[in-house]
């Protein structure tokens, strides 16, 4: 390698589908988490808390196991 010669950096690959959201609910919760394996949603007052998801799937499963209504926040 010579000196005047630059080394190319690997740019990261961006995911098209990745668009960053937070889940709230019924009561303006985050979502913070899961429980009992995953079985349960829970959430929180504290928005520091708040789990950022990408992905439609990842929403559709928070939905499937939480009791109410909920929706999502895109940031």
């Amino acid at each position: 390698m010579t000196p005047t010669s630059k080394k190319k950096k690997k740019q990261p690959i961006i995911d098209p589908d990745y668009k960053p959201f937070i889940i709230l609910n019924d009561k303006l919760q985050v979502w913070v988490g899961l429980i009992n394996g995953g079985r349960e949603a829970v959430f929180s007052d504290d928005f520091d808390e708040a789990k950022v998801l990408g992905y439609e799937e990842q929403f559709v499963h928070v939905c499937r196991i939480s009791d109410g209504h909920i929706m999502k926040d895109y940031i």
